[in-house]
């Protein structure tokens, strides 16, 4: 459960492409031509008889671009691309415009092509976000490599080290420190650092990694997310990661989710007391659900309150609600498996437990 929670709540994990990239034909024509590309040092226009036009219709597309309309913005990249092929940041544009509006094969093609002349880190990087929509991480890392050697920016650190997350934890954490060290004052390169080092068992360099990166920004609440989403606050952090939670709570008092997180951190429920229920917990969750009826995890909890206290009918209620908000946590049909036992319920346990096993079972093959 930890590396899944750990990994998948950092948000856009990683990209991009490698190897060789074939020309596409269709028809028995290239979809886009292979062109001289004029080097961006010396950028001309090489075709001044419609310079003024194509100027027209590329300022055009990237207006309708800046305002989401990347289907009209296509469509007048590309007659921009018709009158001056030769035009770097069209192509460039047209490109990452092809790849938005679901034609990653013609963006590619076209990124080929501007390989040709210029090895700029960007054109890695786009491949990087097509291999990665793609699910090709291998592929994409080499990209997001060959974009951060060329150019360390922090965005390029950040893609190459979280992409690596998908394939190796080490090689990952090793990026992302340099990362961290390059830019000390890096949320997100913090966030991802502690994210990977959670999934590699190094909770309580992850936990300070994200606590680091709340104290960076204390209105981003995403990091305090992430290390709440493990379940696991190393003892040695808890009073730093309430210390957190409780700020955030103060900032955002509506938000069921920093409530609940700030709740059960607080309580050192996931900080080695499974069993705490401090005084007025039940009151909290109920809090929470009154903020959110929509979080799963705080019916659970909540039920998990009235086990304790021996109300078994209150607690099945809850674990359907919360297995009809996330059927998919195996964890929730334990529990009302073991709560029908205790009530007497056969059937309902004997339902439940197959549940559970099939859906831990599906699970453990997609490697979860």
């Amino acid at each position: 459960m930890l590396l899944s929670s750990a990994k998948v709540r950092i948000g856009a994990l990683v990209l991009n492409t490698i190897g060789t990239l074939v020309v596409l034909v269709a028809g028995g024509s290239c979809l886009y031509a292979a062109q001289s590309i004029a080097p961006a040092a010396t950028a001309k226009l090489v075709c001044p008889q419609s310079s003024a036009e194509f100027a027209r219709k590329h300022e055009a597309a990237n207006r309708l671009f800046k305002k989401g309309n990347v289907a009209g913005a296509l469509e007048l990249y590309r007659r921009a691309y018709s009158l001056c092929p030769s035009d770097y940041q069209n192509a460039h544009d047209l490109a990452l415009a092809e790849f938005l509006a679901g034609d990653s094969d013609k963006a590619k093609t076209l990124i080929a092509v501007l390989l040709q002349t210029q090895d700029r880190a960007e054109l890695h990087s786009l491949l990087g976000r097509i291999e990665s929509g793609a699910r090709n991480y291998k592929v994409a890392a080499v990209q997001y490599q060959a974009a951060a050697q060329a150019d360390p920016s922090e965005e390029n650190v950040f893609d190459y080290g979280t992409t690596l997350v998908r394939l190796d934890y080490g090689a990952a954490i090793k990026i992302l420190r340099y990362g961290v060290d390059k830019y000390p004052d890096s949320v997100r390169l913090h966030a991802a650092l502690g994210t990977a080092l959670y999934a590699q068992g190094q909770s309580e360099e992850g936990a300070a990694m994200l606590c680091r990166a709340e104290e960076l920004n204390p209105s981003d609440p995403h990091p305090m997310e992430i290390l709440a989403s493990t379940e696991i606050v190393p003892p040695s952090l808890l009073e730093r990661a309430t210390s957190l939670l409780a700020d955030l709570q103060r900032r955002y008092p509506k938000d069921g989710l920093i409530l609940f997180d700030y709740t059960l951190v607080k309580s050192g429920r996931w900080s080695g007391d499974q069993d705490a229920m401090p005084v007025n917990f039940a009151d909290s969750m109920r809090a929470v659900l009154a903020l959110d009826p929509k979080l799963p995890q705080a019916y659970f909890q909540l039920a998990l309150a009235y086990a304790q206290q021996g109300n078994y009918n209150d607690e099945i209620i809850l674990l359907k609600k919360a297995i009809a908000l996330s059927p998919e946590k195996e964890e929730y049909h334990f529990r009302l498996a073991s709560a029908y036992r205790k009530t007497g319920n056969k059937p309902g346990f004997e339902e439940e437990i197959a549940k559970f096993q099939e859906i831990h079972k599906r699970q453990s093959a997609n490697g979860n």
